[in-house]
């Protein structure tokens, strides 16, 4: 791998890591459960952390975090059951992780 490839790449995982890590501050500020902690791996819609609702809520974050807005074909279920797949489906190495 070329070195400009090699720091692209690179900084693609530390915005996925700040990204997972202002994520998970924001959700267990903003839904956490009875004082329950969350971190990246946590299912979001087990024991209902979000819901129909909040899972609204938990998009317009995400895309005024990630500055554009998710096409609806993009928004499913599977997307956002972790922190880590939200970080992982939308912050891709090559910066495209969808269109």
């Amino acid at each position: 791998m070329e070195s400009a490839e090699t720091d692209r790449v690179a900084q693609r995982a530390v915005e996925r890591e700040l990204f997972m890590k202002q994520l998970v501050e924001w959700i267990g500020t903003r839904f956490k459960p009875g004082g329950e902690g969350i971190d990246a791996d946590t299912p979001l819609f087990a024991e209902g952390r979000i819901d129909s609702i909040r899972v609204l809520e938990l998009i317009a974050w995400t895309e005024r975090a990630l500055g554009r807005p998710i096409p609806d074909r993009w928004i499913r279920m599977d997307h956002f059951a972790t922190v880590r797949c939200i970080a992982e489906t939308f912050i891709g190495e090559d910066g495209h992780a969808f269109a």
